[in-house]
């Protein structure tokens, strides 16, 4: 089977689907669910969902206190199992900053957050770890290769535009990094957060991103 890359997109309107079949590079939205309800938390992973081993389980904190899991990438949706559920709602209303990795989000650690004031965090895994960060209201993205001692501003081939809402390091490339802005815009970056470029626009706020590649 070839390769195919998923993107979940949550949003002010629901659940967005893109993806790149043949891994060309080429996204585009492929599905929109959920319309109408607020998307601010996504949990994905290949898996065993309703149609079988290929398919892939997605389960999401709504804007309104609930979460729904799908077995079939979204297109259909039931409560999500308590367990999933908890660790959702517990992510949303945590007081501790929270980081994303390639394995999904996290409560950060530390004793201090790794930039000051960042409003969304990411960390690269790889030999030298890199963090990714968007700090004054998400006006201002930075990375850094030393766990956050020294930080270097990002640069956009595309205008950056609005506030850096989610950061999401992809699972199928350690390099790749996704983000979304309070207008919609959908970003990627290749190379470990230096540059960015616009993928795709939203007509409303990102608020959530799940990055996978089916096989």
């Amino acid at each position: 089977m070839a390769k195919a890359g998923i993107v979940y997109v949550g949003t002010d309107d629901g659940l967005v689907t893109y993806s790149d079949p043949g891994a060309t590079g080429r996204w585009r939205s492929v599905g929109h669910t959920l319309e109408g309800r607020g998307v601010r938390a996504i949990m994905a992973a290949e898996g065993d969902g309703d149609g079988g081993a290929d398919t892939l389980a997605v389960i999401v904190g709504l804007a309104d206190g609930g979460a729904l899991s799908s077995g079939d990438g979204g297109q259909n949706w039931r409560a999500a199992p308590p367990a999933e559920a908890e660790i959702l709602n517990a992510l949303q209303s945590s007081t501790r900053p929270l980081i994303a990795t390639a394995q999904g989000i996290a409560q950060w650690t530390g004793a201090h957050p790794p930039a000051p004031g960042a409003d969304a965090l990411a960390m690269l895994a790889g030999k030298y770890e890199t963090l990714i960060a968007a700090i004054a209201d998400g006006t201002t993205l930075l990375r850094s290769e030393d766990g956050g001692a020294n930080w270097q501003p990002t640069t956009f081939t595309t205008p950056q535009q609005g506030a850096i809402t989610v950061i999401a390091p992809s699972s199928y490339h350690m390099d790749t990094c996704w983000a979304g802005t309070s207008v919609g815009q959908i970003l990627r970056s290749d190379d470990r957060g230096r540059t960015w470029d616009e993928v795709a626009r939203e007509p409303t706020a990102i608020r959530a991103l799940a990055v996978l590649r089916l096989i």
